[in-house]
This record gives structure tokens, sequence and C-alpha cells, in this order.
């Protein structure tokens, strides 16, 4: 199940579920769809399980609120056990903002005693397609087209319009998985997406984050080289305290060795997503603290430097001193909780070393 958790973790929602089983109980609104009863739903019509031969336990339901978001963000998780004679599984479920963002199966012993006709993959993800979109209410018929055009069998990214599909196969451990992603791209930005991951011992994942945000205005009216000026024009203004209470200040950065990559965030509100840069910019030398680099997060629609953050020996963070405006404070909220399980794994990727135009 680690293994599974770990692949997992390459989503923020997926990475919140493994890292935090704490909360309040939620309470159901009588007359209302609660997400116990989404999450019954989903398992009775969309995963390819017999429930009728497994005893159904709810062991966990919990939200994460206050305790970790200052932005007005709940996220509620649910967990089940199935067990049956010959086959124990696992289930857990994340709701957030009204849908549900994540479904994790795990198998724990024997094997999913399946409802499904077919042992082909393809057509196993196929068939969850046209049942999920029942619950969703989005039309899958494209996602569908490009998986049944695809060899499945090898790594792969093709985009049609405005959606990007890429298939992985490989291995976690012991484990081999094969995930199909696709992805809304807009002017060239990756926005929201629904991942399907089917793993060799049975196990299963989907994330789907497109019923959770709301795409914002896309306008890329900063270039990637101007969002690169603007980062190191402002670095001046930017330093960190050393334990002992000296100031750092006065960075020079390696021309030669800046990432930079067009990424997106919810900037103005919990749910709104919306384009910026994420700027690596390395550094002429080692600073106090073991600094090797600045990152710099640049607004790509008004070329405001949203933050700054240190990057130290180990890939991580020093957010005691991030320089962050009013205007994106709410950035700031999401990129601590973010910092809390180690690092923004996707939203924060690397990208074009700027080599040739620095030199």
């Amino acid at each position: 199940m680690k293994k599974h958790l770990t692949k997992n973790c390459v989503l923020l929602l997926a990475v919140l579920i493994a890292c935090s089983f704490f909360g309040t109980n939620s309470t159901p609104v009588s007359g209302q769809t609660t997400d116990q009863d989404k999450a019954m739903a989903f398992m009775e019509n969309v995963l390819p399980i017999d429930l009728s031969k497994y005893t159904l336990t709810l062991l966990n339901d919990f939200t994460q609120g206050e305790e970790h978001f200052t932005n007005g963000r709940e996220i509620h998780n649910l967990r089940y056990g199935l067990t049956s004679t010959n086959s124990g599984l696992q289930i857990s479920f994340t709701f957030e903002h009204g849908a549900m963002s994540a479904c994790n199966l795990y198998v724990l012993s024997g094997q999913v005693i399946t409802n499904s006709q077919s042992n082909n993959l393809r057509q196993t993800a196929t068939d969850i397609l046209k049942r999920y979109q029942t619950q969703t209410h989005i039309d899958s018929s494209n996602l569908i087209t490009m998986l049944n055009n695809a060899d499945i069998t090898k790594n792969s990214t093709t985009i049609t319009e405005n959606t990007k599909f890429t298939i992985k196969n490989m291995y976690y451990g012991p484990t081999y998985v094969t995930s199909f992603i696709w992805t809304n791209v807009i002017n060239g930005a990756d926005y929201t997406s629904i991942d399907l991951d089917f793993y060799d011992d049975g196990s299963f994942s989907l994330l789907d984050n497109r019923l959770v945000y709301t795409i914002g205005d896309t306008s890329i009216n900063v270039s990637l080289e101007q969002a690169v000026d603007i980062a190191i024009e402002n670095l001046g203004s930017y330093s960190y305290a050393m334990p002992d209470g000296s100031i750092v200040k006065d960075f020079e950065v390696n021309r030669d060795a800046i990432m930079v990559e067009l990424v997106v965030a919810a900037l103005d509100s919990a749910y709104e997503l919306r384009p910026y840069y994420d700027i690596r910019m390395y550094l002429d030398e080692v600073y106090p603290g073991n600094v090797l680099g600045i990152t710099a997060f640049v607004r790509a629609d008004t070329g405001e430097v949203i933050a700054y953050s240190n990057m130290a020996t180990g890939g991580t963070y020093n957010t005691d001193n991030i320089n962050y405006s009013d205007a994106g404070s709410s950035f700031y909220n999401m990129l601590m909780v973010v910092v809390v399980v180690v690092v923004m794994v996707v939203v924060l990727a690397f990208g074009i070393l700027f080599k040739k135009r620095y030199k």
C-alpha cells in the first residue's frame, strides 16, 4: 500500500489524504446528498467491484479545515474497509468544494472480486469513464476516443485541441502501474485533469479536480523572458534572517542556471486557477543557511511578483521569510500547505534552462 501512496503524492489532494488522518467529523444536512452517499454511489455504479460479496465498514470520516487552511478550504476524507472470505480492500475518498476529487482502492489481501466481464485494460478504463460521466455530467467521449487511438503499452503524450493525453507505464517497487492522464491545456499551461491509475495487483486510483476548480483568466500578458527579468530586477527587495538575527540579502544570480515553467494555481481565490511562472534562480555561490538558489513566483497576467522563497540543499524551502503581496495571499496559503508535505511536486515543476539567453 505504501508504494501506491508514494505514487499518489504526485497530486496535491492525494498527498493531503496520505499525510493527515484527523479533523472534525462532517455533519450531514437533512435532504442533501452527503459525501457518504456520493462515495457509495461511486462504489456501486463506477468501480468494477461486486459489492454484494463484501462486508462494508466505514473506517474514517474526517474533515480538514481551519486547522490546515486559512483561505476557506475544507477537505472531507472517507475511508472504507471491504472484507470477504478471500479478499480484503480499502477504499479512500476525498471530497472538496462539493465534488469528489480522489478515490483510491488498495488491495490488502487476495484479489478484487469484480463485476466486470472484461480483463482488457483499455476496455476497463473505457467502462469506468462511461459510468463516471453519468455522475459528473462531464462528457468523456473525447477522452475515450484518445484512449482508443493510443498504444497503451507505450509511454506517450499527445495533444488534441485543448486536451493533453499522457500514458505512463512503470514500476513502483515490485508493482507495475499504468496511468492514463487527460489534462486541460490552455495557452501552454496545464489546468484541470483526470487521472486513472491501474496497478497490476488490482489496486486503482482516480484523481479528478475538474469539478473542484474553475478556470479564471487564462491571459498570458507577460512572456517567459519578461517574467525572468522581473524576478531578477526585484530580487533586491528580498532578504531572509538567520537564527542569530543576521540578515542575508544582495543575491547574485547565475544567469546560466535559471529554470522556469508556466504553471497554474489558485492565486486570487481558493478554487479559481490562473497562470503564473515558477522561476528557479540558482545563485553564484552558496549563501548562509545552505541557500543555493531563490525561487520566484510571477503572475503571467500582470507580472506581479507573488513571492520569493529559498532553495536550500536538500530541496527545502525557508518559508519563514517568504515575501508576498496581499494579492497573492491565497497563493501563500497554498504554498505553506504543500511545503508541509515536502515540495510542490506537480504545481511547481522544473522547466526550460535559460542558458542560451543569458550567456
